[in-house]
């Protein structure tokens, strides 16, 4: 199950987290869940059968809707069919005030991972990143989540947790974010600029709950640039072992495609992973000029899809309009003083050839240097 051995965490400085349980969700085997009981990519971790006395999610309609309980039956069979009592449901006691017991299929809950069973589980898709803060988040819990962007998933996470808090580099996101999601709590904070701060709020819900943290700073982002911040939130408890979180959850594109090229287990745990470190950590090469200009396309194209409902986003678009055209005006502007500056001192030079009938444009080359020049800036230009 990717348990790290004792010459592993010898090395911990080469990864952070070292003690954890590192997950690649999309090396796990599937499993049944879901809103129909279906099987899921990469769910095994999280689906049937279910032992006794076992913390599970209940599934629900809705990403808002909390219900976790406690297994009060002996589990059945791995797919949720008859087990040898004819039994097709478990029964299960709800962890609210009520404490109802109900009957449940297998197929639709989710296994809550213990607290003591310290994970770091790294995934590719939003939508797995979503069903994380839905089932693994309880009321006794409390959550971080590093990028939160526009709080869609903070906003999920303050529906199960006791105590949320998103935190963005950006300051009009967090504003964004705030004017949205009234009822969350959003800090403008980077953590490698103010680390202090950072530990301070980390304290703060450490004291609050078990603490789960959820970390997005960009599902495309460059696996070196998600390492760094791994880094970071592993150097807050490294030397304050009682602010350790009870569970990490990366959304990461390129980290779990780096997963694929190395050795996991059955549950997807990651066994090589000074390896797969060591690749994930490596800095990128270099773009070149055109691979960075597409990628700001693509993230600026991104972001007003995102935001094409919203009235504030026509006036940024028209406002980035204008920037651009003054951008291409001043840019043709500089374009003709350049040739200006170089059809003065061709002038001179033809004018003078012309007078002495000699160098490369006296004669009729004089003449037609002028006439070019003119068609390409227009006679009134020239004679300005």
């Amino acid at each position: 199950m990717g348990v790290t051995t004792d010459s592993q965490r010898r090395q911990a400085a080469e990864w952070p987290f070292a003690d954890y349980l590192w997950t690649a969700l999309s090396r796990s085997a599937p499993g049944f869940g879901g809103r129909k009981g279906g099987l899921l990519p990469g769910w095994s971790l999280f689906g049937p059968p279910f032992a006794l006395g076992e913390q599970v999610a209940l599934e629900s309609k809705s990403n808002q809707r909390h219900c976790h309980a406690v297994v009060c039956q002996a589990a059945a069979t791995t797919d949720g069919s008859l087990d040898g009592e004819g039994i097709s449901t478990q029964l299960v006691r709800s962890l609210d005030e009520a404490a109802n017991e109900v009957r449940v299929e297998p197929r639709k809950m989710a296994r809550v991972i213990p607290s003591s069973d310290k994970r770091v589980l790294v995934m590719a898709d939003t939508l797995m990143y979503r069903r994380m803060a839905k089932t693994q988040v309880g009321h006794m819990d409390a959550a971080l989540e590093i990028g939160c962007a526009f709080g869609d998933c903070t906003r999920i996470l303050a529906c199960h947790a006791g105590t949320v808090v998103g935190v963005d580099v950006a300051q009009d996101i967090v504003e964004e974010s705030r004017r949205r999601h009234p009822h969350c709590r959003f800090e403008w904070l980077d953590c490698f600029e103010e680390p202090e701060r950072f530990r301070e709020l980390w304290a703060e819900l450490r004291g609050r709950g078990a603490l789960k943290i959820f970390v997005d700073v960009g599902g495309d982002r460059a696996a070196a640039d998600v390492c760094k911040v791994l880094t970071a939130l592993g150097a807050v408890c490294r030397d304050n072992p009682e602010l350790e979180p009870a569970l990490v959850v990366v959304k990461s594109r390129e980290l779990a495609d780096a997963a694929e090229a190395v050795t996991c287990s059955s549950d997807g745990g990651i066994v090589d992973m000074s390896g797969w470190w060591s690749a994930c950590a490596a800095p990128p090469p270099a773009r070149s000029a055109l691979q960075e200009k597409r990628k700001h396309s693509r993230a600026r194209k991104a972001m007003w899809n995102h935001q094409g409902s919203d009235p504030k986003f026509f006036v940024d678009r028209e406002r980035w309009r204008v920037v651009h055209e003054q951008i291409a005006l001043r840019k043709e502007e500089q374009r003709r003083e350049m040739l200006r500056c170089a059809f003065e001192q061709w002038s001179d030079v033809a004018d003078g050839d012309a007078r002495s009938d000699e160098g490369p444009c006296s004669g009729g080359v004089g003449v037609f240097v002028r006439r070019l020049i003119s068609r390409w800036f227009g006679p009134e230009e020239v004679h300005s």
